[in-house]
């Protein structure tokens, strides 16, 4: 047994020195990086994965595998690296709900049970609208905020897309959107949009006199060491949109994902409370979604929970088998729910075999390895003619 463990372990040092040496992966790696058998997960699922996606023609751009915070599967297609950055679309939600886990933790906002009058006693707009100033920053992470619904991914002669074409085109967004009239009580029930977050970004841009770019290379992106960072779409007065608009590397995206999963600790550094992480994780608004997080009905922070973007971006975090799994793709909106599932589902959660390091069968790893090769070889005819900002974009 031990014998096949050593080979399993050597073929895998040399399948990473290889593709080191052929310059598919940056140097430096945050994650050890080690084989999936040495933390108890299959390589020939992982290799089926692979070959369903070419075989189904699916654009997908990166499949990234952590376990126990060590990289056992680092997947690009058609000549993409690590260092490509991708539009993470409504993932950018998360992140901004990080950021205000980190102004709580600093106590520039109080809990997320402070009011909007509270953080702005003396704001002449908030005592224009009453009802607005007793909002609760929780109300606005939990899309219970009470905004009209704005959706980009909706068709152009949409109420919903119409709204949120002249939010996005607004000079002064987050004034326009402070000014929208609530359809619903605060607090009451849950509509997903992107309102919301817009809203929090600028509570976030007024306290700190900053824009959420600088603040996310401050308390976030810095202390992680993310890398070819881009926040597009700025208005007229350089503030970003909260909702979408921010472009990450896969693997900066695994980091944040690890990131909840160690309770808010990096490299011994209290990025995040313990406390954030499990309310930020769990079923805040009985739907199953936490402060910009979609988790399970009633979950407590210990089920699986995840970011999620248009078109198939996930990071999706499962504490009981201490994974987190990253993708990033350009699908069929209809069909995101299927496939998204038969990833995660059907080869992600079945690969895993054990809390222990298993054997690989003669061969797994090459086999592993042939296939990773192709990937890199593979382009979906589907991503012909996409405009350049749903493509992946090198630093």
């Amino acid at each position: 047994m031990k014998r096949i463990r050593s080979y399993t372990v050597l073929v895998w040092l040399l399948f990473v020195g290889g593709l080191l040496a052929q310059g598919a992966f940056a140097a430096d790696p945050p994650f050890p990086e080690v084989s999936p058998a040495e933390q108890g997960v299959r390589a020939e699922t992982l290799r089926e994965m692979s070959a369903w996606v070419r075989k189904e023609n699916y654009d997908v751009r990166a499949m990234l595998l952590l376990r126990r915070g060590h990289l056992i599967f680092e997947w690009y297609s058609d000549g993409i690296t690590r260092d490509h950055n991708h539009n993470t679309f409504s993932v950018t939600k998360s992140v901004v709900g990080t950021l205000v886990g980190c102004a709580i933790k600093e106590s520039k906002i109080p809990s997320p049970a402070t009011t909007l009058n509270e953080l702005f006693p003396n704001s002449p707009v908030l005592a224009t609208y009453p009802a607005k100033a007793k909002m609760k920053i929780a109300d606005l992470l939990t899309m219970r905020g009470g905004l009209p619904v704005t959706r980009g991914n909706k068709p152009k002669n949409d109420p919903q897309r119409i709204l949120f074409d002249q939010v996005h085109e607004a000079e002064e967004r987050n004034r326009f959107v402070l000014h929208l009239p609530l359809e619903r009580v605060p607090g009451e029930s849950f509509a997903y949009n992107n309102n919301e977050p817009q809203l929090i970004a600028g509570i976030l841009e007024q306290l700190y006199n900053e824009d959420l770019l600088p603040l996310g290379q401050r308390f976030l992106f810095h202390p992680l060491n993310f890398e070819n960072v881009a926040w597009r779409f700025p208005d007229k007065t350089g503030n970003y949109p909260g909702g979408y608009g921010l472009r990450l590397r896969a693997l900066d995206m695994a980091k944040l994902g690890q990131l909840y999963l160690q309770q808010g600790k990096w490299n011994g550094e209290q990025i995040l409370s313990e406390k954030w992480c499990k309310e930020a994780t769990s079923d805040q608004t009985g739907t199953g979604y936490g402060y910009y997080w979609w988790t399970e009905k009633g979950s407590q922070g210990e089920l699986p929970f995840a970011a999620k973007g248009v078109r198939g971006q996930r990071i999706y975090v499962d504490p009981q088998k201490e994974l987190v799994f990253v993708l990033t793709s350009d699908l069929p909106q209809d069909q995101v729910p299927t496939i998204t599932k038969k990833l995660i589902e059907g080869f992600v959660l079945k690969a895993v075999a054990s809390d222990s390091p298993i054997s690989e069968k003669p061969g797994e790893m090459d086999q592993l390895k042939a296939e990773l090769t192709l990937s890199k070889q593979y382009r979906s005819p589907r991503r012909q003619g996409l405009p350049g900002n749903r493509l992946p974009q090198a630093p």
